[in-house]
């Protein structure tokens, strides 16, 4: 072993290589975390480990306890049992049209910043469609302010998570997502999966997963955005124990292939994906909006309100 590093110290200094550019960084910079590795009992990091019960106290009325069914519309039912909503042919095909005709031009990834209906109002007219808030609004208890739209025409690969988890505690589930159709969706493109009733799991904490989180990964930047994407490097352990969840509780994985017009609400904590293409940068035509209770973002305090009536929160930040 002794004659073999003396001969790797000498091929470094033919090449001009410094010992002191191998060495490792102190360890004030690094943290005994593991890299997705098992707990030291051999356990692997388990969906439990990552996440804890919400207080039904602070959920919106039909996520808590008791909830008389027999008092519910068919899209509430759907809600307090699936945790999605589905609306066949909703949109119509001029709004649908508009916005398509505006996108097109737009690269596959379409716009950078997650806020372009603030520049597009093609983008706010579908969003803020008054029937759609008007069930939303009835499916959480408060009327919803749209603030964030991916707008990309290939399928995220986005891995098994909860929107949910992303948001600051004090939203605490008065949140919905909505996935909309604005073509067919093939079944090789990625379609957007979920897993039906994981509303009702226990919710994961931005805490305890950047626990198992290395330093560089807490750190990196993004070439395209120049952010850190902690929660894309979470997926090498979140999803693992996800697939282990979804074993041990039976919950089938659906596939949600839309077509065009047609709408998938679903709900803050349900696990969902968006899944691999089966042909490589296949088109998935969709546009992907977020909103919150206008009376759970204090983080949010500056508003719009649409034509039709909906709210939309203001940022000040550049258009891409």
């Amino acid at each position: 072993m002794a004659n073999l590093k003396w001969r790797v110290r000498q091929l470094l200094r033919r090449c001009g290589l410094r010992r002191s550019r191998l060495i490792k960084p102190p360890a004030s910079f690094r943290r005994p975390v593991p890299y997705a590795g098992p707990h030291p009992d051999g356990r692997p990091i388990s969906f439990a480990d990552l996440s804890e019960p919400m207080d039904p106290a602070r959920l919106p009325p039909l996520d808590q306890p008791g909830v008389d069914l027999s008092k519910l519309t068919p899209y509430q039912r759907s809600w307090h049992e699936q945790g999605v909503v589905e609306l066949k042919g909703f949109l119509p095909d001029d709004l649908v049209d508009a916005y398509i005709a505006r996108r097109a031009p737009i690269a596959d990834h379409g716009w950078l910043k997650a806020t372009p209906y603030l520049h597009v109002p093609e983008l706010r007219d579908l969003a803020l469609y008054p029937p759609l808030m008007k069930i939303m609004q009835s499916l959480i208890g408060e009327p919803m302010m749209l603030h964030l739209a991916l707008t990309g025409w290939i399928s995220t690969a986005r891995a098994w998570h909860q929107d949910d988890y992303l948001n600051p505690p004090h939203v605490a589930s008065w949140y919905t997502a909505v996935w909309i159709a604005l073509d067919e969706i093939h079944p090789d493109s990625g379609p957007f999966e979920y897993l039906p009733g994981s509303h009702r799991w226990p919710l994961l904490r931005r805490e305890k997963v950047l626990a198992y989180l290395t330093d560089d990964e807490l750190q990196r930047k993004e070439a395209l955005t120049g952010h850190n994407s902690w929660e894309k490097y979470a997926e090498r352990f979140i999803t693992p124990a996800v697939d282990r969840q979804v074993v041990e509780t039976g919950l089938p994985v659906r596939q949600f292939l839309g077509k065009k017009g047609d709408v998938l609400i679903w709900h803050g904590m349900l696990m969902h994906r968006g899944s691999v293409a089966n042909v490589p940068r296949m088109p998935r035509k969709s546009l992907i909006t977020h909103y919150s209770g206008i009376n759970h973002r204090k983080d949010m305090p500056y508003r719009s309100t649409h034509a039709g009536g909906g709210s939309y929160a203001l940022f000040d930040h550049a258009f891409e």
